[in-house]
């Protein structure tokens, strides 16, 4: 039986969520309670825990690993509060998005904050290669952002583009997540790039499968609504590969019905999506990455913590077949 990759972390993801809370406490009582009401209502915490079994994989024993999880989830979360003022999101893990709840104001103001209070949790780290690869990941993440704007406002919607986009925006930071926890393990420099590989392919075959849910999953074990990237004008690879299958009457339907983003045509959409092969297509993507991160492990040596990371990805590669 796999264990469960967090139960043997489960003190220090205790501790992370302690100094979560601590981290975004301010004496001005809007900004705890905005700020605190995102942090709060969970996540996944992939992206720290990545750092925390990275970082004891490679048998790291000090005491800076909940600073450096925290301060790479704050990061994350500040990226969420934005990209729901941008994309007009009304969810976020269940609940109305911060802008819905409050305004646009509060959701860049409070990203904001967020973000400083990362910042602060950073400065506190003693390793300063660890600053600068948080730091060049923010940088990256802002500039996928601005991408996503201009690719949208272009409609030069490709491939390409697409693995552009979330290679910034999405396996960056789990990138950052699992070189961080290297670097913090004082290991060397080869190891810290297979680390950083492993987490990048990780966060690609994450927003892949991500991806896939849109079209393939099942709500009530996914938790994610069906077709909610669709009418949200979200252009993801499963739509792209669609376009580059799909029959020439069932191209112009897909092509329309992107542009009106009626609930009423999702039935028809998903059928034209699933019957082009574009599923299967994306899932050997997906896998490939799955796959990537598995050969990668085999250069570390064998541990509990270990497990727990192939457990991951082993779950994710489930998570859609």
């Amino acid at each position: 039986m796999e264990p469960n990759p967090y139960k043997q972390i489960e003190t220090e993801l205790s501790e992370l969520e302690i100094v979560l809370q601590d981290s975004i406490y301010s004496d001005i009582k809007l900004a705890t309670e905005v700020s605190s009401y995102i942090v709060s209502s969970g996540g996944k915490r992939i992206r720290p825990i990545l750092a925390v079994l990275v970082a004891k994989t490679l048998a790291y024993k000090g005491k800076e690993l909940i600073n450096l999880a925290a301060a790479i989830e704050l990061l994350h979360t500040a990226t969420l509060i934005h990209d729901d003022v941008v994309d007009e999101s009304e969810v976020r893990r269940g609940k109305k998005s911060i802008h819905k709840k409050w305004d646009n104001a509060h959701g860049v103001l409070v990203g904001d904050f967020v973000y400083s209070k990362a910042f602060q949790l950073m400065a506190s780290l003693s390793n300063k290669k660890i600053i600068q690869t948080l730091a060049n990941s923010t940088n990256r993440i802002a500039e996928g952002e601005v991408l996503q704007l201009n690719i949208l406002e272009s409609k030069a919607f490709n491939e390409e583009g697409y693995f552009e986009i979330i290679s910034r925006k999405t396996a960056e930071l789990f990138k950052a997540s699992a070189s961080t926890g290297a670097l913090l393990a004082n290991v060397d420099e080869n190891l810290v790039r297979i680390s950083g590989e492993f987490g990048f392919s990780l966060g690609i075959s994450f927003q892949l499968r991500d991806d896939l849910l849109d079209y393939s999953g099942k709500e009530f074990e996914t938790g994610k609504k069906i077709g909610k990237d669709f009418l949200e004008g979200k252009v993801t690879l499963p739509l792209i590969k669609a376009l580059q299958l799909a029959k020439t009457n069932e191209l112009k339907f897909l092509q329309k019905a992107f542009k009106k983003g009626d609930k009423a045509d999702l039935t028809k959409v998903i059928d034209i999506i699933r019957q082009s092969g574009a599923i299967d297509a994306v899932q050997k993507k997906a896998e490939k990455y799955s796959d990537r991160c598995l050969n990668l492990l085999d250069r570390f040596e064998d541990s509990t913590y270990k497990k727990s990371l192939e457990t991951i990805v082993i779950d994710l590669k489930e998570r859609c077949n």
